[in-house]
């Protein structure tokens, strides 16, 4: 519970002093990084600044192919053809020409000479319910999560048990000010953390530490 209060506030006091506009366009840039870094893989490597910083994680659809994001849908294909299935059996074939409804958030970092993803993905039969808030229009599931290493053209993909993630009702308007899924990296102890707020509260159990070896972290 403190380590949740902490990261509330720490979160409201580092947005509170930036323009609307300045959060909304970093937001923006933030997510068009990520897409050309993790799919330009002949483009050189450049550290991520200040990895301790809690970002809003970025969230991807992975029912269409598409460049920017197929490096998540790689991450997760067994978990989306499984979830694919799971709707065929249904009798459902609606979404014959991509895949069923999946989404996913992501946190990427990269250090030297290799890059590390941390996505959490949400799907009908893969996650569960873990409160719903209806004055904030959004829905806080457990969904399973991974860290994908890379190095050069080499991968290696760690399961990471299940996480948070935050699902907005459609058309609802994102404001990580109100509600939003953070992360951030400890250089110094090599772990990621995670966590939430919701309609400007942190949500318990949100929380985690997942810590990386020096081997994936250096």
């Amino acid at each position: 519970m403190r380590a949740a209060r902490q990261l509330s506030h720490y979160i409201r006091c580092c947005i509170k002093g930036t323009s609307p506009a300045f959060r909304t366009s970093a937001i923006f840039v933030l997510a068009m990084e990520i897409a050309g870094m993790m799919n330009t893989q002949a483009r050189a490597q450049t550290v991520t600044p200040d990895p301790g910083t809690w970002r809003p994680m970025a969230y991807a659809d992975l029912q269409l192919p598409s460049r920017a994001t197929a490096t998540y849908t790689d991450i997760w294909k067994d978990a989306i053809e499984r979830n694919n299935q799971g709707y065929r059996q249904r009798g459902d074939h609606r979404f014959a020409g991509g895949n069923a409804p999946v989404t996913e958030a992501h946190f990427v970092i990269w250090s030297r000479g290799r890059s590390v993803v941390l996505s959490i993905l949400n799907t009908a039969i893969g996650c569960t319910i873990k409160t719903a808030v209806p004055q904030a229009r959004a829905t806080v599931k457990l969904c399973p999560m991974r860290i994908a290493i890379y190095e050069g053209i080499q991968v290696r993909t760690l399961e990471g048990g299940r996480a948070c993630f935050l699902e907005l009702e459609p058309g609802a308007s994102p404001d990580p000010t109100v509600s939003a899924a953070y992360a951030s990296y400890d250089v110094p102890n090599r772990t990621l953390k995670t966590g939430m707020i919701v309609n400007h509260k942190a949500v318990d159990g949100c929380s985690l530490d997942v810590p990386l070896n020096r081997r994936d972290a250096d």
